[in-house]
């Protein structure tokens, strides 16, 4: 991989692998992302703490296999800059999650689903958000309608390995 990515970038990429496949690999890891398996168990186990995504090691697949992914309590952080990376960290992994459920034909408003997910966030904290689900490329856009209908919003969420920071593979 020529270009680093942020380590909130590759958690997310990570979580968006679960999202999408039935089991990853330590070798997934190694190719997406050139990290060694301590860091790939970290990875795992950061989004258990965070309280999206619980995970079993199969043996006969050699691979993580997702128990769930519904959220859960996340765990509590003595050290405050550690809670409130973990929050940030479950914000983005239930709007990528969600984001994937929205029917593309139904115009949700990302900016409404954004505050019916998380009320109290602020618009800025909102606007950072959306540039980081950017940055992976998930993709959110407004079609204005003609003049006797409203506009549409659209979501374009990438494939299991159509994310911007995943080169090493594609489907």
């Amino acid at each position: 991989m020529n270009q680093q990515i942020t380590k909130t970038s590759r958690i997310l990429s990570v979580y968006h692998l679960f999202l999408h496949c039935e089991e990853v690999s330590y070798q997934e890891f190694t190719l997406n992302f050139g990290v060694s398996q301590r860091t790939a168990l970290r990875d795992i186990r950061l989004l258990q703490q965070t309280g999206v995504l619980e995970t079993r090691w199969d043996q006969a697949r050699q691979a993580f296999v997702p128990v769930t992914l519904e959220p859960f309590p996340m765990e509590v952080q003595k050290n405050k800059t550690r809670q409130k990376y973990l929050e940030k960290l479950r914000r983005l992994c239930i709007l990528m999650r969600r984001m994937g459920w929205e029917d593309y034909e139904n115009g949700t408003n990302k900016v409404e689903l954004y505050r019916a997910l998380f009320p109290g966030i602020p618009d800025r904290t909102r606007q950072r958000d959306f540039k980081e689900l950017e940055q992976l490329g998930y993709e959110v856009w407004y079609e204005r309608g003609f003049e006797d209908e409203p506009g549409r919003w659209h979501y374009d969420i990438p494939s299991a390995y159509g994310l911007a920071t995943i080169p090493g593979m594609r489907c």
